[in-house]
């Protein structure tokens, strides 16, 4: 390839070359002067809990496309393909305000093999939709359950008779507790007291920062597996994944250290369990790091004061098995005059623990709406009857709950999918369509063009059970659209969606109507109508 200059065109590029090296020495000349470089921030972005966020983040071409991903991409390990091994293995990372993924740890494992998967395959997912709060993207930490299952192995038809004698099974089947063995996943997973992040909070209290560590500006997340045996000591823990510079093995004092667990059970049995959890080093945070005072040795809660977040018998309303805790909460709710005026409308998320004797106590708001909307909520809690309180090994515990209470105006039109009874057409579905057949009356371009097709028609149905505004969605021609919202405002008056407590509320619906109309089935046909 040959380059070619015009005479026109040779004066500019010796310009330019005259230029450049008239520059060029000048440049080199310069001395190179360092920018002061801003000090970075010391305190780390926030990490939210999904229930804090408005949008939950999401894989980036959905949830179909994320199964298929896990599908598709899994290297099953020689012992699951072979039948000896399968479970569930649930990695917990943190997607980013930009979408990567960070900090994948496995919050349960079920062997090394399969864990090293389950971390290699949320390593080289592409980036997510971030989550979203207040309308800004925030960082999130998000759980994600990968099943290790044996390949399906293809059927054999058997020609000829079978003797299947002596196969019946009776009861349910149930796997068999080794003594010796040391599960990864099991029916009840040990508990620390305080739950996870009781025992997270109990490791980082303490910890007391290595001195080389310090000194070298380590910081970073240790990853230890330890076994909860069925007395519930935590013993032999191993580092996963170290830091050095005395890091691990402060980990592993603290570990050797710890306080009880209620041990995990399979079949009702109390069996050793494999726990794997991250402990974090941060110059900013962790004890002993200069600057950072000592904390008092750090208490556990007294087994009465023990709070569940899940228990084999749930706390619930006493003598009913229809309302629920969340309808009573909900009815006992008083708008205030923010939501009556339209001013603010949504949801508040309130925890409570719901004690020994079943009164609700330690309210607390952990999404807000608006001042006077969290004092609802609150006061709603408190207006909760006695309970029946959650038990667990057949005894009564104290357990957390956490609810969303809606807050919206008596003119605010919800989707169906947030009532908890839909608005019916009078005589069901059957009857609506037979409704758009007969009173349908059609346009004369679809003979004369020979059109056919539909038009889906969204529509409110009011909290009396009246038609409220239309407007097509899906449109066919200008008088088969006319056509069809003239059918919609017609209709007979509804029956009325309901809420959690029972109250009508106004709805969205949508109806898609044929046209031409179809043929309705003659009634001595013996056709069956659904």
């Amino acid at each position: 390839m040959s380059l070619s200059f015009t005479h026109s065109a040779w004066p500019r590029v010796l310009v330019a070359a005259c230029l450049a090296g008239a520059i060029v020495p000048d440049a080199q000349a310069q001395k190179s002067v360092k920018k002061p470089v801003p000090a970075a921030s010391t305190t780390p972005p926030r990490i939210y809990s999904l229930y804090e966020v408005q949008t939950r983040p999401e894989y980036a071409e959905g949830e179909y496309a994320l199964r298929q991903y896990l599908q598709t991409q899994l290297r099953r390990p020689a012992a699951v393909k072979a039948g000896t091994e399968r479970g569930v293995v649930t990695v917990s990372f943190i997607v980013q305000p930009d979408g990567r993924l960070t900090d994948a740890f496995v919050a349960r494992g079920l062997s090394a093999a399969s864990n090293a998967e389950a971390l290699r395959l949320v390593q080289a997912m592409p980036r997510w939709r971030p989550a979203r709060y207040q309308d800004k993207a925030v960082a999130v930490q998000y759980p994600i359950s990968i099943p290790f299952e044996p390949p399906i192995q293809k059927t054999v038809t058997v020609r000829g008779e079978t003797d299947l004698s002596g196969l019946e099974g009776s009861g349910r089947v149930m796997e068999e507790v080794v003594e010796n063995k040391i599960y990864t996943y099991v029916e009840q997973m040990p508990v620390f007291p305080g739950g996870q992040s009781g025992l997270i909070n109990y490791i980082q209290a303490s910890l007391r920062y290595p001195a080389e560590a310090a000194q070298k500006q380590v910081e970073g997340k240790v990853f230890v597996k330890f076994t909860v045996e069925p007395g519930g000591k935590a013993i032999n823990p191993e580092i996963i994944k170290g830091l050095g510079a005395g890091c691990d093995e402060e980990v592993l004092r603290v570990i050797r250290v710890l306080p009880p667990f209620e041990p995990g059970k399979q079949n009702g049995r109390t069996v050793s369990v494999s726990y794997t959890v991250p402990v974090t080093f941060s110059l900013q945070t962790t004890p002993g790091a200069p600057g950072v005072t000592i904390p008092p040795a750090p208490t556990l809660p007294k087994p009465e004061e023990k709070v569940y977040t899940y228990v084999e018998q749930m706390p619930r309303l006493a003598g009913t098995t229809e309302a629920t805790i969340a309808s009573a909460l909900q009815a006992a709710v008083v708008l205030p005059k923010e939501i009556l005026q339209g001013t603010t409308e949504g949801r508040v998320y309130v925890s409570f623990v719901v004690g020994l004797d079943g009164q609700a106590e330690d309210a607390k708001i952990l999404r807000s709406l608006c001042p006077a909307c969290d004092a609802a909520a609150l006061a709603a809690v408190a207006k909760l009857p006695r309970l029946e309180p959650g038990r667990q090994n057949g005894r009564t515990v104290r357990v957390q709950l956490t609810q969303a209470l809606q807050l919206y105006s008596p003119t605010h039109v919800f989707e169906p999918r947030e009532a908890a009874t839909q608005a019916t057409f009078p005589g069901g579905g059957v009857a609506l369509r037979q409704y758009f057949t007969e009173k349908l009356k059609e346009p004369k371009v679809l003979t004369k063009e020979n059109l056919r097709g539909a038009v889906e028609v969204r529509f409110v149905v009011q909290a009396d059970g009246r038609i409220g505004s239309g407007e097509v969605v899906r449109p066919l021609c200008r008088s088969c659209d006319e056509e069809a919202l003239r059918l919609v405002r017609t209709m007979p008056v509804w029956a009325p969606a309901r809420d959690v407590t029972g109250q009508p509320i106004a709805v969205r619906q949508s109806v898609i109507i044929p046209m031409p109309a179809p043929e309705l089935p003659r009634k001595n046909a013996g056709a069956i109508e659904d």
